[in-house]
């Protein structure tokens, strides 16, 4: 009987080794790359702990996390070319093709962003459907998706009660993607409304200066 207990506590604490050391990783990782010490970041992503208790697409992924993030565009690309060329599972490749995509989308690169969401169509069609309506706002500059937008809104808040913290920044990026469309025909005055309730919900992002220069430009 005391055998039993002793091996399962042993199993257990085999077991909470890994989960104990891959908190403690995580939290390392991210308080280093929120103080900007990169240097010590990437010889955590390399150490034996990380080794021991994240997988290699988990730790590649933060490699890329810091490049970003240091503007490294070479080893950015190098980094994204490498991680679509691991053996990897299917939704793993998926979170590359969409970090891509976001990335060249913020760049404005058209035909880098266009072959990232082609390849996410490839393995999901379903996911792709978003990805195209950004990039027919923000590279092509298209105001086909007032409609979808404006649901999509519609599903999240109704514009009157309080909203919750946790979907501010999704509807504030639904009412930027919204008011670019309003802005592109012309419609200063659903542009100027739907602005200024974006304003509210992406304050201290890219987005808020973003929409005070276009209705700077727009008055």
């Amino acid at each position: 009987m005391y055998y039993v207990v002793a091996t399962v506590l042993l199993v257990l604490c085999l077991l909470g080794i890994p989960y104990l050391m891959r908190r403690k990783v995580w939290k390392n990782l991210n308080l280093e790359i929120m103080n900007n010490d990169f240097d010590t970041y990437y010889f955590t992503i390399d150490s034996l702990k990380a080794q021991l208790s994240m997988s290699a697409f988990e730790r590649e992924n933060m490699r890329l996390s810091g490049y970003i993030a240091q503007d490294r565009k070479d080893d950015v690309e190098q980094q994204l070319s490498m991680m679509m060329n691991m053996r990897i599972k299917k939704n793993q490749k998926l979170a590359v093709y969409e970090r891509a995509f976001y990335y060249y989308l913020q760049l404005g690169r058209a035909k880098k962003t266009k072959d990232m969401m082609e390849l996410v169509r490839s393995i999901d069609a379903e996911r792709a459907k978003d990805l195209d309506i950004q990039y027919s706002i923000l590279i092509k500059k298209e105001s086909k998706y007032i409609p979808e937008v404006a649901a999509k809104i519609d599903h999240l808040w109704d514009g009157k009660s309080e909203m919750e913290p946790q979907k501010e920044l999704a509807v504030g990026t639904l009412e930027y993607l919204l008011g670019l469309q309003y802005s592109y025909k012309n419609d200063t005055e659903n542009m100027k409304k739907v602005f200024t309730s974006a304003l509210k919900h992406c304050a201290g992002t890219p987005y808020e200066d973003s929409i005070k220069q276009i209705m700077e430009q727009k008055a």
